[in-house]
């Protein structure tokens, strides 16, 4: 190679170099991560986010995640409504009542199936009708037991106003005491305070099954759609790769916690969600399941109906159209 075509070799090479470096100047920064935040419940509507929690599950597509545990749902709506979180754990008509207000909150997906019981220590209760004059402790005044049940008594010929009378003075670990104590009979309350009664007042048995009372009224072959995935629009619309990574992370995380209860439980205890022997054990009883909100769109009309008959203000005023089930 002559000096002269060298020379003009790195002529080249120097005006290449300086163009990349302009471009590269010109070039807007790469945008950070922006951050969601995803918020479980204390309780067995938490031991669904057991799997995401243990391995800090991160959606990627630009979409960084982090983890609080909220104590109850009205602590996870206020954080939902107020932009502090983007992914929470509501009851269904819960979830479908936030939507009605109109900021675009989706239903990811379905992560718990009913699994209340009434449950006492009176042999005579055998049917539904048999609760006629008896004192129901149960939980939740205006919430999903409190619609549940009285929509179960009306359909057996009950007024839930003057047939029985209906106790919402103790959350569910203290009727459980109460009824291991003999101070309280008849409740109406969920897995895993069943288990913890039983466990210690045999005389406390399961006597009505409200799943199968309402596959019977409605029809279905499955418990109700309990626990909602619910998701902000700034995932659902406007991070929609992130919103499905963290649906389909949901769903391992949901069967892991079913294939391996004793790990799952001490990763809920780690959280402070429960204490990991009774969550193992509570684990296959607590209705935890995966459905997405496509799948489970129909079961999900079909038990908000149950709303809609009792009091449609319960929902808003109406069923939630299409818009609320995240595809």
């Amino acid at each position: 190679m002559t000096r002269g075509e060298t020379g003009i070799k790195k002529v080249i090479l120097t005006v290449l170099l300086t163009a990349v470096l302009s471009a590269a100047a010109v070039l807007p920064a790469a945008a950070e991560d922006i951050t969601v935040t995803v918020a479980a419940l204390k309780g067995p509507s938490g031991f669904a986010a057991a799997g995401l929690l243990k391995e800090n599950f991160q959606p990627g597509y630009g979409v960084r995640a982090e983890y609080i545990i909220v104590s109850s749902p009205v602590e996870a709506i206020a954080k939902m409504t107020s932009g502090q979180a983007d992914a929470v754990f509501l009851p269904v008509n819960t979830a479908a009542k936030l939507y009605s207000k109109g900021p675009g909150f989706k239903l990811a997906a379905v992560s718990g199936l009913g699994s209340l019981y009434m449950v006492s220590s009176d042999p005579a209760v055998k049917e539904w009708a048999d609760l006629k004059g008896k004192k129901i402790f149960i939980t939740g005044k205006g919430a999903t037991p409190d619609y549940l049940l009285r929509y179960i008594l009306e359909k057996n010929g009950l007024n839930p106003d003057s047939d029985v009378t209906l106790d919402f003075t103790a959350q569910a670990p203290q009727v459980a005491q109460l009824l291991i104590a003999g101070k309280a009979d008849t409740a109406f309350i969920p897995q895993p305070f069943v288990m913890q009664t039983g466990m210690k007042n045999p005389a406390v048995k399961i006597v009505l099954d409200p799943q199968e009372e309402l596959m019977d009224i409605r029809g279905g072959d499955e418990a109700f759609p309990f626990t909602a995935f619910v998701i902000s629009p700034r995932l659902a619309v406007e991070n929609t790769g992130a919103a499905r990574a963290l649906s389909a992370a949901l769903e391992r995380s949901i069967n892991w916690v079913i294939e391996d209860p004793k790990a799952a439980g001490m990763v809920i205890e780690e959280y402070g969600i429960m204490a990991a022997a009774t969550a193992q054990s509570a684990i296959p009883l607590t209705g935890i399941k995966y459905i997405s909100a496509q799948d489970a769109k129909s079961d999900v009309v079909d038990f908000l109906g149950m709303f809609m008959e009792m009091d449609p203000v319960s929902l808003g005023g109406s069923l939630p159209d299409e818009g609320f089930y995240f595809k």
